[in-house]
């Protein structure tokens, strides 16, 4: 399905940040059923270093994401502006 779409990215390639951290939290939603419904109970340290692998890649390419669309945003104003 071209890539899952590409990872859900809006470039052309895959971003692998992107693709660690979303596997990272899959496996963070698996742990959390697995824990809920079996006997099995994940370690701590170990549950919490994926959150954090997840929430950081995830937060870090939504971060990029902004300042990309905001150094559009302003190349844009200043190109309009050249032109009055």
């Amino acid at each position: 399905m071209k890539w899952l779409k590409s990872i859900f990215s809006n470039e052309s390639d895959a971003s692998s940040k992107r693709v660690a951290s979303i596997l990272a939290l899959l496996v963070c939603i698996n742990l959390s059923y697995i824990g809920t419904f079996t006997d099995y109970k994940c370690p701590e340290y170990m549950f919490d270093g994926l959150l954090i692998l997840a929430g950081g890649g995830l937060g870090l390419t939504v971060i990029e994401s902004y300042r990309d669309w905001e150094t559009d945003r302003k190349s844009t104003r200043l190109n309009s502006s050249h032109r009055l």
